[in-house]
């Protein structure tokens, strides 16, 4: 493993933690301000982590066919 190779594998983590972070984030806004009528769907614990983690898991799922695309 190179040192660029670190820097590359380091920025990507860092990215989707920022990412992850961004989602759980912007949810809790659009909650708060009942951005498009949401805070009745994000009310209960359970609704707002069910949407989070389908976010993610769409990103994810996006990602990995990004990444197959370039190869």
């Amino acid at each position: 493993m190179t040192f660029s190779n670190f820097l590359k594998e380091l920025g990507m983590r860092i990215a989707a933690g920022a990412i992850v972070l961004g989602i759980f984030f912007g949810l809790g806004y659009a909650k708060r301000t009942d951005l498009l009528g949401l805070s009745n769907a994000l009310g209960p614990q359970f609704g707002f982590f069910a949407v989070a983690f389908l976010l993610i898991g769409i990103v994810a799922v996006g990602w990995i066919l990004f990444q197959r695309y370039n190869q």
